[in-house]
């Protein structure tokens, strides 16, 4: 059988070598003579009847998309061969040359050899990151822009970019990412040029995204300034642009439009006459066949949204180029005209007054070309005519050329200029039809202003301006309602209303301000004031030659230094030769430019010098030196240089004044304090200046009126402390107290590079942030890459540094880092308690605004009192002259977008701390309120109840009501901005936002914690501690808002984030999401009282404070209460009835109407706003009774676990399995216990937990389950703690329920035996700790694990209960508590011996609902007439970790259970297998299978512990059953009771056919084999069986199916026959053998399956593996398998070839999957199970229609690794809560994978044109074509011998279709190449596959393929 494989393989393989070898010769690399491979040598192809179509296939076969254009008569030279083809004639649909019709005899010459050029690959090439001419080379590839690899860039290859882009050569090649790096792929690595390449693909590479590189390796280039003088005369070189067809090129001449190849001509911008660049000139379309569709092309490669019409008859005059195109017969769907039928380039019958034109709507297309312009010619475009010179004329093209390749200067050619200001600000106005024209500044902003910008050659905007700011235009107004995103690269790009269309005048022209290039300029080699002139340029200093240098131009470099003026300007390089480029040359400036880049030059680095002609200047120097000494970076002694020393500044009038400018000159923003008296120290040089009064304006300190005599002593010496530059600084990408750190510097967030980052440097950005200190210092980007500037460098810090730009580095923005190199921290958690006292840490103050100093108080989110942080406090601002230009600068410095108010009087009540700010006087353009004008700092003539307040308006999120909503009208649940909480409580429901003037939802898809974060901190909550979806509080009833929202987290409201547009959803109410937040005040405590009683107090910003009892009452305690658990209040309590408190008073006057779910949530004066003292303290006493009706969402757990403060240490952590210091892990979450996943766990992490529990240490910290597997949720997974943490969930992990485990890896711990003695204090109310935990505030001592006398801990230490009274509902309370399910005993008079401490209960009286023993009825505290002879005791029900198998294997053996500190075993009286169940789930198998008696695993040597057990099978541990009682029995060993536990049910057959192979069993999470020692026939029959075969055919051994490679799990197997599985058989114990794998077993099962197939796992890894194999491919299989289409267990319904409803076939019929948890990762899975390379979207909702058949799937969660869905985590088959409206579906990549299956590949994993089973459609389209099926490893044809539609609907029903529309025959769709399968096909039409129909059977045929069958689908 398998020589006859053979056979047929060799024979398909001299068939398939018919297909000649095909190569382009004598050209480039995809251009050539074509020459084909046949008989041992090449030869070439005669060009007669050669044209496009011949050529397009000749690409298509050498891996090009088309061709561009059919050589003839030995273009490309000719051959020397023999010409091997002549009269080739194809269709375009051949993949071959030789399966077009061709002679193989000719008539010819070698001149009449035919050629081709193909599209180039990668012909489309940028420079990006630079300039015009300089930049990161990015190739265009796979629909995205990448990057080359710099791994042998060098000049050659740089030449083949500079000349693909129309430059003449390179001048440099760049490497090591010189222009940045790029974020696209790699495309290209390893490029080796020859240097003649027209372009890079033609070069040697390692192949298309072949590399080994990352994006710092980036190649870059420095192109000839000079173009390419053979560029066309009248268009943008074609290299330089897209290249998806013939012409991509586009223009609009004589009107406007967007740009491509194509232009309208003799019209206007939107219509004319249709022509097309070819052949280096334009030339004109004829109108023979001209209709709408044709013109629909044109208008939208012209960038329009369509056509309105096509006309004809030269109606828009006659063209005088030739004609191009005739008979053009578009469908309307294409790209580009030459996507179109037509005749051929320039075979027509035409003359021009058959010239066909178009008009377009004037509605630009949205999806407008990456390049385009909105100028016309530039020919026209006069600049200046100061540059507007011959030379220019002749250079440029007269159509336009791209920004980047012709930029000159500043404002030369780029459409774009600034006209009524300065060379880097100005009024923005753009080239249109002929004349300069303004944009309207409706939505104008900084990312409008940018690309402005950036188009003229800055590098970013400072300001986009507004209001004519820069003088009214006078030309038209182009633009309006621009709306860029700040990427695009020219205006244009950007959304806008359309060229002209406004409502506009020009008091409204827009407005930059653009950051100047050459505007840092330094002196080197001489002075302070002199010496050789160097400007930045190009990240590196260079000089200024001196051709024409005089004083005009030293006057510019000296007031760009800060300077009054020039006193001379140097030349011959007097100070020295500078050592880098000379960037600029016969420099002439007037003298008063701001910088030298707007003065007159040759260009950048254009000049004919030599550094000894370096320029130099001597600049004014009145202005004397400045320093601060005797104090750190930006504080200190004010001292000016004069006369060769230092001196200082009196005091004489030293204000804040005088101290702005010292701090301005400096380089700081402004001052914070002025000093006098010495406060920095006693200086010792001269006193230079006195009586200095400055009037703000300054420059220098010099500048102002002061006397150069002095009457002062150097205790008078001035000082001042400035704003530190790089104050605000954050941690990134981290938590709250770890991060990237990153510092806000010249309006943006940058970060900091990690050359010698440490702990040091660590210290002082911790400290700067308000914590303590740090714990660790991170390099390399541990956070994350940041995406902003690099600030700092080289940071040397002495660790007493209060800002981190008070230590040494190598300068602002002076790096020579990657973001790779990114530093981070983590800081100590407990923040600082000392805050600086100059300033708030930036990590507490809004992120935007000047100071970030400002805030609202006593109002809600947008609006309140002003307050601004000054001198280490928060003071109000006065309302003097106080208006809306005031609450304005405020209301932005906030981040809102304007203010509606500006109020006075203390309308939010009055202030406390000093009042700072007095007469503000803001003009409104302010950045922050100390821009403003007022008195001076604390210069004021108020009181408090002047505090002036302010409405901001809730911009810039999106979303508000409009501005005439009165903000009071507004809901008021949550913080007030548009967003709040519904159906819920105060901090918990469903997410409502307010638009369109009503209240809408959020849909839960892709809604997470991210998410949620968002919305909470919108609402003033610190996070978030849950996302909910599937509307957990019920569904909203107004218009769903926002889909797919996908925020960064990083956003202030949720509009700033991702999602599907407003109102954009594809969703109901019932996906509602919501959210619970971290309330602000849900941390409550109970002090100085008992468990139900006591002082109010609440944790507010890192310290428990008190509340004040002002209108202090029953509904306020009720609150409380209800907070902490209990039902109601008893008494409210005023007067501090429970001892006065010592922290801050937190809340005072609070009113609760008795219904708040938290006291935040209650009306009150404002956090810390208070008139109180401690003595008014108020307190409660609440019900015994704890509260039913607690939140469901897990409320009062999960706020527990992060939001107590570290004195609560003992209540969510439990230790199960073992004893009382020892155990599993297990903390309570969402209302039930959980346990700790093992990875990277710890002594660290043990710690912490002995730690919580009341240990003083850890001894060890376990894993791999050592006390049992747990069998709830796995709550923690990749815990990191440091060790010094309060609780497990202040350690580092990966998130609540965030795993990658199992229950065998359950961390535990062993403690030591010690309680720690620093327990918590007194005042720890019992009502906030869980209600079950082992060790909780009671444990049990003196015994076992659940059993021992009963201690409380209270005042410090633990205490014992009296036993009066005590009974049996007493200790359930107790062990309930602890965390069992119940009592078995209750002990009296000490029976685990006396305790030593304080006897604190007695007379104990449960009712047995109680959570905690201190619920109970009692005598009181320590109240008690006992000795400790009477101590109380409890055995505890045990749950579920003592038990073990002893004397068998891994699941058998004696069973045996752990009492007494000892193991004992169990009596088999009465032993059965309910009771077997019992123990082998409790061991965490799924099942017994037997129970054994008579000591079959050998006799037990312990104490009988259980008798007549008794159990129903539903128990979860042995103790729960029925028996005895513990150590009651009447047995000996001889009756030691024992199981066998099932391992695995999960078996198949590898290596094999579907009902043959190597037996494999899944075991411990993998795969392993079983040994063939006594393997045999019976042993095989209980496999067969197990797979749902009758029974076997054959036990083989020896590895007959190849050797496995996991582990070998069972040897010695010896079965009955009668087994069920494999694991009831004996067997030597599971990886126990003495084997290899050569001695693999295997099986042959019969043919005839069992009707007893198994229920689970029938789309198993054995379809997945079962190989189309012809030896095994019989009538028997097409019974045996679902289907004959074996591995078809996926397709694609209810959509298109690569897109549908995902559907699996299942149980012999297809299923749907649920889009529960569907993402890309499981759409990619199917798509490459499909055989596509990966997939585009995963789609949800049944986007591609709801499915009929069963849901197969649900919770499916890929890695994306997987071969195929069933390898994925999922709930179970057909387990699912879902209906057919959740129906999952997918797009996946067009273009199927490249590395195509071998012979051996199921055909479900191949690409097909159809949904993709085993059949597929060639030769035509989606729906149609010739019928192809997959057979011994090749396709191959169907014959149409009574082919009917019959046959034809169960072809198309398999691709997915509905049905068919025609049955065709006669090869309709071309003749096939490979085997005819099937012959005489009679279907009856309800058969689901093709191969279920009747046939002649497999290759049995009489025909040829001019027969081949072909179909026609319906597409539903």
């Amino acid at each position: 059988m398998q020589l006859w494989w053979l056979l047929v393989v060799a024979c398909s393989v001299l068939i398939s070598g018919n297909a000649k070898l095909i190569r382009l010769a004598g050209g480039a690399g995809n251009t050539g003579r074509v020459e084909v491979y046949h008989n041992g040598q090449w030869g070439t192809v005669c060009d007669d009847g050669w044209g496009l179509e011949e050529a397009n296939v000749v690409c298509r076969q050498l891996g090009f998309e088309s061709a561009s254009w059919s050589r003839t008569m030995a273009h490309y030279g000719q051959g020397t061969g023999p010409i091997l083809l002549d009269d080739v004639v194809c269709d375009g649909s051949e993949t071959f040359l030789t399966q077009c019709s061709h002679s193989d005899t000719h008539d010819c010459q070698h001149t009449e050899d035919a050629g081709v050029d193909c599209y180039s690959v990668l012909n489309n090439v940028r420079l990006a990151g630079g300039g015009g001419n300089y930049g990161r080379v990015e190739v265009y590839y796979n629909g995205q822009w990448g990057t080359v690899c710099d791994d042998g860039w060098d000049l050659i290859d740089a030449n083949v970019v500079c000349r693909q882009l129309g430059f003449e050569s390179a001048l440099e090649s760049k490497s090591s990412a010189f222009y940045g790096q790029g974020s696209g792929t790699i495309v290209l690595d390893d490029v080796d040029c020859t240097g003649d390449e027209d372009s890079l693909d033609q070069c040697r590479h390692n192949g298309l995204e072949e590399h080994n590189c990352v994006h710092y390796e980036d190649a870059g280039v420095v192109c000839s300034n000079t173009p390419n003088t053979l560029l066309p005369t009248t268009d943008t070189p074609s290299s330089l642009l897209p290249t998806t067809g013939v012409w991509n090129n586009v223009r609009l001449a004589g009107g406007g439009g967007v740009l491509n190849n194509v232009r309208l001509a003799g019209g206007g911008g939107n219509y004319g006459r249709v022509e097309v660049y070819y052949n280096e000139q334009w030339g004109t379309v004829c109108d023979d066949g001209w209709d709408l569709n044709d013109a629909h092309v044109v208008c939208r490669q012209l960038g329009f949204e369509s056509a309105l019409e096509g006309n004809s008859n030269a109606m828009y005059g006659l063209g005088s180029g030739p004609i191009v195109l005739d008979d053009v017969d578009c469908t309307g769907d294409e790209h580009s005209l030459d996507q179109c039928r037509h005749n051929g380039l320039e075979e027509h019958n035409c003359v021009h007054y058959e010239d066909a034109g178009v008009v377009c709507s004037n509605t630009p297309s949205t999806l407008l070309p990456t390049t385009g312009y909105i100028t016309e010619e530039l020919t026209t475009l006069l600049l200046s005519t100061s540059y507007f010179t011959e030379a220019l004329t002749t250079l440029l093209p007269s159509t336009k050329v791209p920004i980047r390749l012709w930029r000159w200067r500043v404002d030369i050619l780029n459409t774009v200029r600034l006209a009524g200001g300065g060379g880097n600000y100005g009024r923005v106005e753009v080239y249109y039809k002929g004349q300069w024209g303004t944009v309207c500044d409706d939505l104008w902003d900084s990312d409008d202003a940018n690309v402005v910008c950036r188009q003229l050659g800055f590098e970013f905007a400072l300001e986009g301006n507004r209001n004519a700011l820069y003088g009214q235009g006078s030309g038209p107004i182009v633009l309006d309602d621009v709306e860029c995103t700040g990427d695009e690269d020219s205006l244009d790009q950007c959304r806008h209303n359309g060229l002209e269309e406004h409502n506009c005048g020009h008091h409204e022209d827009a407005g930059v301000v653009c950051q100047n290039i050459l505007n840092t300029v330094r002196l080197a080699g001489g002075g302070g004031n002199y010496g050789r002139v160097e400007v930045y340029y190009k990240g590196q200093w260079g000089t200024v030659c001196d051709d024409w240098w005089d004083s005009d131009d030293a006057n510019v470099v000296c007031r760009q230094l800060g300077f009054e003026f020039a006193l001379e300007g140097n030349r011959y390089a007097l100070y020295g030769q500078g050592s880098g480029p000379i960037v600029l040359d016969d420099v002439e400036c007037t003298g008063d430019e701001d910088s030298l880049d707007q003065c007159r030059h040759n260009g950048l680095e254009e000049h004919n010098c030599g550094h000894h002609e370096d320029a130099g200047v001597v600049c004014q120097s009145n202005a004397k030196e400045i320093r601060l000494a005797g104090g750190a970076g930006n504080t200190g002694r004010v001292e000016v240089y004069h006369n060769g020393q230092w001196g200082t500044v009196c005091d004489d009038g030293w204000g804040i004044e005088e101290a702005d400018v010292v701090c301005r000159q400096l380089g700081f923003e402004s001052a914070s304090w002025s000093r006098t008296k010495a406060h920095y120290g006693q200086g010792t040089g001269p006193i230079l200046l006195d009586d200095v009064v400055c009037d703000g304006s300054e420059t220098s300190l010099t500048q102002c009126s002061h006397s150069d005599t002095d009457n002062c002593q150097h205790t008078e010496d001035a000082g001042v402390d400035c704003y530190s530059v790089l104050n605000n600084v954050r941690l990134a990408g981290g938590g709250g107290n770890y991060g990237r750190v990153e510092v806000y510097y010249n309006g943006q967030w940058g970060t900091v590079c990690d050359d010698g980052w440490d702990l040091i440097d660590a210290n002082v950005v911790c400290r700067q942030l308000g914590f303590d200190s740090a714990l660790e210092s991170k390099s390399s980007a541990f956070y994350g890459q940041g995406s902003g500037t690099i600030v700092l460098d080289d940071v040397d810090c002495t660790g007493d540094e209060d800002s981190l730009d008070q230590c040494g580095h190598a300068g602002l923005e002076e790096h020579n880092c990657g973001h790779h190199e990114d530093a981070g921290v983590v800081c100590q958690n407990t923040p600082n308690t000392l805050l600086p006292t100059t300033d708030t840490p930036s990590s507490l103050l809004p992120t935007t605004g000047v100071l970030n100093n400002v805030r609202l108080a006593g109002g809600g989110g947008n609006f309140g009192r002003v307050e601004v942080y000054y001198k280490g406090q928060w003071g109000t601002v006065c309302d003097d002259l106080w208006d809306s230009d005031d609450a304005n600068v405020v209301c932005r410095q906030l981040g809102f977008e304007f203010a509606l108010e500006g109020n006075r009087n203390a309308l939010y009540g009055q202030g406390s701390g000093p009042i700072v700010l007095d007469d503000v006087e803001c003009t409104g353009d302010e950045d922050s309120l100390d821009q403003c004008r007022h008195n001076g700092l604390e210069e004021h003539n108020c009181g408090h109840y002047e505090d002036a307040g302010v409405v901001c308006s809730n911009t810039p999120n999106t979303l508000l009501p409009t501005t005439d909503t009165p903000n009071t009208l507004l809901p008021t649940t949550g913080v007030l901005n548009n967003v709040r909480l519904a159906g819920g409580g105060g901090n918990y429901g469903r997410v409502e936002v307010y638009y369109n003037g009503q209240w809408g939802t959020v849909c839960d898809d892709g809604w997470d914690l991210i998410d949620a974060n968002v919305v909470c901190r919108q609402l003033g909550f610190d996070s978030a501690l849950e996302y909910n979806s599937n509307a957990l509080y019920d569904q909203g009833s107004g218009p769903i808002v926002l889909d797919d929202v996908d925020c960064t987290g990083d956003e202030d409201s949720l509009d700033q984030c991702g999602h599907a547009g407003l109102e954009k959803h594809n969703c109901g109410h019932h996906e509602d999401a919501g959210v619970v937040c971290n309330s602000v005040l849900n941390n409550v405590r109970l002090a100085g009282g008992g468990g139900h009683y006591g002082r109010v107090e609440v944790y507010y910003k890192g310290q428990w404070g008190t509340v004040c009892d002002d209108l202090w009452d029953s509904d306020d305690a009720n609150v409380v209460c209800r907070q902490l658990g209990f039902e109601f209040a008893l008494e409210g309590n005023r007067d501090a009835l429970y001892g006065q408190g010592s922290g801050p008073i937190v809340l005072d006057d609070v009113e609760c109407t008795g219904d708040e779910d938290s006291l935040d949530q209650c009306r009150h004066n404002g956090l810390e706003e208070h008139n109180c003292g401690h003595y008014e303290d108020a307190g409660v006493v609440c019900s015994n009774t704890p509260s039913t009706l607690l939140p469901t969402t897990g409320y009062s757990t999960e706020a527990l676990t992060t939001l107590l403060p570290s004195t609560n240490i003992l209540n969510t952590v439990r230790l199960a399995g073992g004893g009382g210091n020892y155990g599993r892990v297990e903390v309570y979450y969402k209302g039930q216990w959980g346990t700790v996943c093992d990875d990277l766990w710890d002594s660290d992490d043990a710690n912490v937990v002995c730690r919580q529990l009341g240990f003083e240490f850890a001894l060890e910290g376990n894993r791999n389950a050592l006390y049992g597997q747990g069998s709830g949720p796995i709550v923690l997974d990749d815990v990191e703690c440091t060790g010094d943490e309060d609780s497990l969930d202040q350690c580092r992990h990966n998130g609540l329920e965030e795993h990658n485990c199992r229950h065998h890896e359950d961390a535990g711990v062993v403690c030591q035996n010690t309680p720690n003695t620093l327990l918590p204090t007194t005042d720890t109310p019992s009502s906030l700790l869980p209600t079950t935990g082992v060790l909780n505030n009671v444990r049990l001592a003196g015994g076992g694990g659940n059993y021992g006398r009963v201690e409380v801990y209270y005042n410090g230490q633990w205490g014992t209960v009296c036993d009066d009274g005590w009974d049996l509902i007493d200790a359930n309370v107790v062990c309930r508590q602890l965390g069992f399910d119940s009592a078995l005993e209750y002990n009296s008079n000490a029976l685990y011996g006396q305790g030593s401490g304080p006897i604190m209960l007695d007379d104990v009286d449960c009712t047995g609902d109680e959570d905690s023993l201190d619920q109970c009825g009692h005598a009181g505290l320590e109240e008690h007439n006992c000795g400790h002879h009477e101590d109380a005791g409890v055995v505890c029900n045990s749950v579920l970790n003592n038990v073990r198998l002893a004397g068998g294997g891994g699941n058998y053996g004696r069973v045996e259970v752990y009492y007494n500190e000892q193991w004992g075993t169990v009596c088999d009286d009465g032993w059965d297998l309910n009771d077997a169940h019992v123990v082998c789930r409790q061991l965490g198998f799924e099942s017994a299978l037997e129970g054994n008696s008579n000591a079959m695993y050998g006799l037990g040597s312990g104490p009988i512990v259980l008798d007549d057990v008794d159990c129903t099978g539903d128990e979860h541990s042995l103790d729960q059953c029925r028996h005895a009682g513990l150590e009651e029995d009447n047995c000996d060993h001889f009756e030691d009771a024992g199981v066998v536990c099932r391992v695995f049910d999960n078996v198949r057959l590898a290596g094999g056919g579907g009902n043959y192979g190597r037996v494999e069993v899944h075991y411990n999470g993998q795969w392993g084999t079983v040994c063939d020692d006594g393997w045999d026939l019976n042993d095989a029959h209980v496999i067969c069986r197990q797979l749902g075969f009758e029974f076997a055919l054959e036990g083989n051994s020896n590895a007959l199916y190849g050797q496995g490679s996991g582990p070998i799990v069972l040897d010695n197997v010896n079965c009955m026959g009668d087994e069920d599985s494999l694991d009831q058989c004996r067997h030597n114990g599971l990886e126990e053998h003495n084997c290899v794998h050569y001695e693999d077993a295997g099986v042959v099962c019969s043919n005839t399956p069992s009707t007893l197939l198994p229920t689970t796992g029938y789309i198993t890894e054995e379809l997945t593996t079962l190989l189309l194999s012809t030896s095994y491919f019989t009538e028997a299989l097409t019974t045996l398998l679902p289907s004959t289409n074996i591995l078809n267990t996926v397709r694609l319904a209810g959509g298109g070839g690569n897109y549908g409803r995902v559907e699996v076939y299942y149980k012999g019929q297809w299923g749907t999957v649920c889009d529960d948890l569907w993402d890309s990762d499981d759409a990619n899975v199917v798509c490459r199970q499909l055989g596509f390379e990966f997939a585009l979207e995963g789609n949800r909702n049944a986007l591609y229609g709801q499915g009929s058949g069963p849901i197969v799937l649900d919770d499916v969660e890929c890695t994306g690794g997987e071969d195929s869905l069933d390898q994925c985590r999922h709930n179970g088959l057909e387990e699912h809560n879902c209906r057919h409206h959740e129906d999952a579906g997918v797009v996946c990549q067009n273009t199927p994978n490249t590395l195509l299956p071998t012979t051996d590949t199921p055909s479900s994993l191949l690409p097909t044109t159809g949904v993709l089973n085993n059949v597929r459609l060639a030769g035509g389209g989606a729906n149609y074509g010739r019928v192809e099926v997959y057979y011994n490893g090749q396709w191959g044809t169907v014959c149409d011998d009574g082919w009917d539609v019959t046959d034809a609907n169960v072809v198309c029903r398999q691709l997915g279709f509905d049905s068919a529309k025609e049955g065709n025959s006669y090869a309709l769709y071309g003749q096939g190449s490979g085997p005819i399968v099937l012959d005489d096909v009679d279907c009856t039409g309800d058969e689901d596959f093709l191969d279920q129909c009747g046939h002649a059977g497999l290759e049995n045929h009489d025909c040829g393929h001019h027969e081949d069958a072909g179909v026609v689908c319906t597409v539903l």
